[in-house]
């Protein structure tokens, strides 16, 4: 024994030192993954790093573009109309939106140059000018004062409100501003000052001011010279550089991000620096060069230089690599601990056993007296029938001695064991008599020693000792059990009978009777209680608590008022207990819930029931089923509020739910909103398809609705396709977006229906509450007024109010009403944009586009074509333009006999008119113009939109021998599949692909691939927005068949376009061009 107490020491010991070894090596690899995990981290925040300051560079970069481009679209209009009249320059500021998209640019200026003896008169013509003011500008003069051979003062200012102080200035007198005034005008480009002081900049003064020529006739002339002698004025702008940084990003980069820009070429270099806005990064001074990024921005000849700085990483000292380093220790030191706990337990392993040994021993003795005191006989049976053994209480239950007992057969105690045959016949009586499933033994009869029989319970179970298998037998008497239950049996009796009476009274009761226990659960009820609910008697009686057939909502709604009028708690029963003790002659209407799920209205008397000692042992319940006359009551109601169609609230219900939502909000003080929703388009779907698939959508479309909202929101239809939803209850301004949004994907899906599939798109209008209105009337007008916003911007969007819509709905309404009578006032006109071929230079076609002459005013087709769509103007003033556009085609041809072919833009809606092909046959009748002379421009996005119907159309009008053009080819998000489908001669492609044209590589490449593409294809393009010689150069270089543009030809009017006609043609004839060169220069265009 000691020797093996020594072996377990020595094996203890070993343990010991094992752990040692495991925690040195657990925490060297604690220690390699710590620091590569910071190696990570590093890796990560550098690449990071690179990437913010390229993406805040990048798009810092096209902001200054965007700024600049604004300048240079003021320049551009002086160069093109030559005199701008103040109006003209307001109006092209405030339509820019300038202050919101630009809020970098705090000023536009236009200073004319003026002689010293022009300048009375035009201090005159300041004052009295009333165009935007129109009280004019009495105080206008040019300061500072002083005579000077010329003078710059501003003449036009915008926004005037901030940039008062500045109107009538003259910043040629100053030495710094007249030195970049005179580069500006000598190089006829653009100029940028360095870092200066604005005098609007505020906090932030550091900007910097532009400035543009502008020169007579829009012309920029080849010499210096000749750009003096040109000059008229100077188009300049003032940029706040904060401004423009803040609007790259929203300033949460700056807690992380230090950035600083420089003009390096300027004496004091700095135009803007994060470390200066609150809460922002302050860089050390000897940063890390990891942790510094420069890039470089060209601007107008300047180059700016931008710093990046970041703060220190320090990643070994972040959570990652931390959580490593302490969690690899512990877990370490964890293992380490319980190998040596091992140890020590290995050590008491032996000492453990011993005192177990002896723990079995008194166990034994333990057990054998429980067994001998046990008030249940216990005996053990070999599988042959002989008694073992068996304890005291088999002998006291059969009056048997134990030694009498042990090593007989089993059929002196059981007699049904006797009249088995020996052996295998015994074993299968034990087996029948095992414990069953239920823990239960089976019942037989027992034999006393005077022979008395009496009726037992045997439980049989089986044990295995040293490899023989045994018998343990359990034996109950039973006698006194047996005695009970024939009394018990005897009082159910007496008991049915008093139920039997009871239930012939119920049955026969003319009301439904239900008798429930204390606890509500159903204890009897009647055939017409049967009849009421829908379920039979044994369905419901001990089975279901009376709760079940009540109406949820009702039940907790009552409680809820009880709750409040008695101050303290009601829970579902008590509402019950409180009606049957409160009001226990009164009847009560209450909703209750048959088997098959249908709710019916029944009046209810409830009525306590008390036994005989005065306690309450339980409620009679008597019902009456008023659901019929309920029904037609709230059918009148249901019809006066709710939609017929839809089932929907209609106006009346949807005024009083607002009410009380306002009501509700105002004293709560959360948000609400409401969104107007009108169907795109629905017109469309009634008048081809019938108003019985209309209706269809009516009701497809609200029963999304319903589906998107919460059940405490409300959706209305307040009539034809317009639709209301109200949230009454929302906690943030931006869940009122964000269920617009949700709103809009409920429409993502097409509607099937009847076989057709169905895109329906809404305009919703979004007004909140209390920002956009506090009384019931303001809130849906507003919303009403953010709807239209949303058509009139394109359809199938979310628009949310603003106060600018207030001031703009009338004007649209008086345009929308002056446009009906633009057609009978003979107000429409035409201007051609001529088309030239790209190897030959000669006129192959022109391009009819419209325009309004709305009160001597030309107005520009972005204004009024949008408009047209919406109203269904578009087809009328669309055959109008067709019918014109023929009409000169052919006078033209004949005159000149130049083969021209014209272009015609057709829209989405004239492209669904039933009669359109017969509108084009007619049209081509009329005129005499040749049907190849003819070809319509439909855009890409309609194709692709419409293609199943496009493709009908345009095969149609491709018989008649009518070209057909796709618009703005390329721009759209959209697959090529139409191509194989569609009848197209000709590719127009947008004029942004070609702005870049040739400096960008990309750009280049891409109109190479897309003319290539045409070619192969058999299909001719057209590239339009030509502006450069360049541009056209490339055009030609690359085999593109046509081509229109400024560079080439404007749009101009009829009598200017017959002019150049005829001056083309008769060039033509000088030059003796063979016949063939008159022609379409592509092949593809014939094809």
């Amino acid at each position: 024994m000691q020797s093996e107490f020594q072996e377990t020491q020595q094996e203890s010991l070993r343990w010991k030192q094992a752990s040692w070894l495991m925690l040195l090596a657990g925490l060297l690899l604690s220690g390699l993954g710590w620091w590569y995990a910071g190696q990570r981290l590093q890796r990560d925040a550098d690449a990071a790093f690179a990437a913010d300051a390229r993406e805040l560079a990048l798009h810092l970069d096209q902001l200054v573009d965007h700024h600049l481009d604004v300048l240079v679209s003021f320049q551009s209009m002086f160069a093109v109309n030559g005199q701008v009249s103040r109006k003209t320059f307001h109006e092209h500021y405030r339509n820019l939106h300038a202050e919101s998209e630009y809020p970098a640019l705090l000023a536009v200026q236009y200073a004319p140059l003026l002689k010293h003896s022009e300048k009375a008169a035009f201090e005159a013509q300041m004052r009295n000018d009333r165009s935007v003011a129109p009280e004019g500008y009495p105080d206008f003069r040019v300061h500072p004062a002083g005579e000077r051979a010329d003078y710059m003062p501003i003449a036009y200012l915008e926004p005037m409100a901030r940039n008062r102080s500045a109107f009538g200035y003259d910043p040629a007198q100053s030495v710094v501003h007249r030195e970049l005034m005179e580069k500006a005008r000598d190089s006829g480009a653009m100029q940028v000052s360095p870092p200066i002081q604005l005098i609007q900049g505020g906090k932030d003064p550091l900007g910097l001011v532009v400035r543009l020529p502008v020169y007579r006739h829009g012309d920029r002339p080849e010499t210096v010279a000749g750009r003096r002698a040109a000059f008229q004025g100077l188009v300049s702008g003032a940029i706040r550089m904060s401004d423009m940084v803040a609007q790259a990003d929203n300033g949460a980069a700056w807690q992380h991000l230090h950035l600083r820009i420089d003009d390096p070429a300027a004496d004091t270099p700095t135009l803007f620096d994060s470390a200066r806005l609150p809460k922002a990064l302050r860089p050390v001074a000897d940063s890390d060069p990891s942790d510094v990024q420069v890039h470089t921005l060209e601007v107008a000849g300047r180059h700016w230089r931008l710093q990046f700085t970041r703060a220190p990483v320090q990643a070994l000292a972040q959570a990652y690599p931390l959580a490593l380093l302490l969690g690899g220790g512990g877990f370490t030191l964890a293992i380490c601990l319980m190998m040596r706990s091992a140890a020590g337990r290995h050590a008491r392993a032996a000492e453990m056993a011993q005192r177990m040994s002896k723990q079995a021993r008194d166990s034994e003795q333990r057990l054998r007296s429980v067994v001998d005191h046990t008030v249940d006989g216990i005996l053990t049976v070999a599988p042959s029938g002989r008694i073992l053994s068996a304890n005291q209480a088999v002998c006291r239950m059969f009056g048997h001695s134990e030694s009498a007992i042990v090593g007989q057969h089993l059929k002196l105690l059981l007699p049904e064991a006797g009249s088995q045959e020996a052996g295998m016949r015994v074993e299968g009586f034990l087996q029948t008599q095992r414990v069953g499933m239920d823990g239960l033994g089976r019942h037989t009869e027992g034999l006393r020693a005077g022979g008395q029989r009496f009726p037992l319970e045997l439980s049989i179970s089986t044990m295995s000792l040293n490899g023989v298998r045994q018998y343990i037998g359990v034996v109950r008497d039973l006698s006194a059990q047996q005695a009970a239950e024939h009394a018990v049996m005897e009082a159910h009796r007496q008991l049915n009978e008093v139920d039997e009476m009871r239930r012939v009274i119920v049955h026969n009761a003319p009301y439904a009777i239900f008798v429930l226990s204390q606890h509500g659960i159903v204890q009897t009820v009647n055939p017409a209680g049967e009849h009421l609910l829908g379920y039979k008697a044994h369905q419901l009686v001990g089975r279901f608590s009376i709760e079940r057939f009540f109406d949820e909502q009702q039940v907790a709604e009552r409680a809820r008022l009880l709750t409040m009028r008695l101050g303290q708690a009601v829970q579902t029963l008590d509402v019950l207990n409180h009606v049957a003790q409160a009001s226990p002659g009164l009847a009560a209407e209450w909703t209750l819930v048959r088997q098959d799920g249908s709710s019916l209205l029944a009046e209810l008397l409830i009525t306590e029931m008390n036994s005989e000692y005065g306690t309450q042992s339980g409620y009679l319940v008597m019902a009456h089923d008023v659901t019929s006359r309920r029904e037609a009551e709230n059918q009148v109601q249901h019809m006066a509020l709710h939609d017929a169609l839809t089932g929907l609230p209609n106006r009346n219900m949807l005024q009083e739910q607002l009410k009380h939502s306002l009501v509700a909000a105002e004293r709560e003080g959360h948000f609400m909103a409401m969104m107007f929703l009108d169907l795109d388009r629905f017109k469309k779907i009634n008048d081809s398809l019938g108003h019985h698939l209309g209706d269809a959508v009516l009701i497809e479309v609200a029963r999304r609705l319903r589906q998107a909202m919460r059940t405490s929101d409300t959706v209305a239809r307040l009539g034809g396709d317009e639709f209301v939803v109200l949230l009454p209850c929302i906690t943030a301004i931006e869940d009122g977006e964000r269920v617009a949004q949700k709103v809009m994907e409920q429409f993502a899906e097409p509607l099937r229906l009847d076989g057709h599939e169905l895109r329906v798109t809404p305009s919703i209008g979004l007004a909140l509450y209390p920002q956009h209105g506090s009384d019931a009337v303001t809130l849906m007008r507003h919303a009403d007024l953010a709807m239209y916003q949303a058509k009139s911007r394109g359809r199938n969007r979310v628009q949310v109010f603003s106060d600018k819509m207030v001031s703009v709905t009338p004007d649209t309404l008086l345009l929308e009403n002056d446009l009906y009578k633009a057609l009978e006032r003979d107000e429409l006109r035409l201007h051609f944009q001529p088309q030239f071929d790209c190897r030959s230079g000669r006129i192959t076609g022109a391009e009819a586009l419209l325009r309004w002459d709305h009160g001597g005013r030309l107005i520009p087709p972005s204004d009024f074509i949008p408009l047209a769509e919406e109203t269904g103007l578009i087809v009328p003033m669309g055959e109008w333009v067709l019918q014109r556009a023929c009409t000169m085609a052919q006078q033209w041809r004949e005159l000149s006999g130049w083969p021209l072919r014209i272009a015609v833009n057709l829209s989405a809606l004239q492209l669904d008119q039933p009669d359109l092909i017969d509108t084009v046959a007619r049209t081509l009748a009329e005129t005499g113009l040749p049907a190849t002379a003819l070809e319509l421009e439909i855009t890409e996005s309609v194709v692709v939109r419409e293609s199943l119907r496009a493709a009908d159309v345009l095969m149609q009008l491709r018989a008649l021998g009518v070209g057909i053009a796709i618009d703005d080819f390329g721009v759209g998000y959209s697959s090529f599949a139409y191509l194989r489908e569609l009848p197209v001669d000709r590719f127009k492609l947008d004029r942004s692909f070609l702005s870049a044209v040739p400096q960008s590589g990309g750009d280049s490449r891409l109109v190479a691939a897309l003319i290539a593409m045409g070619h192969r294809l058999e299909v001719g393009i057209v590239a339009e927005g030509v502006e450069t010689q360049a541009q056209a150069d490339f055009l030609k270089a690359h085999g593109c068949d046509e081509a229109q543009g400024y560079h080439l030809g404007r749009p101009m009017k009829e009598e200017a376009f017959e002019a150049l006609l005829m001056a083309h043609s008769s060039e033509v004839a000088q030059d003796n061009a063979a016949p063939g060169d008159a022609q379409r220069a592509s092949t593809a265009c014939t094809s």
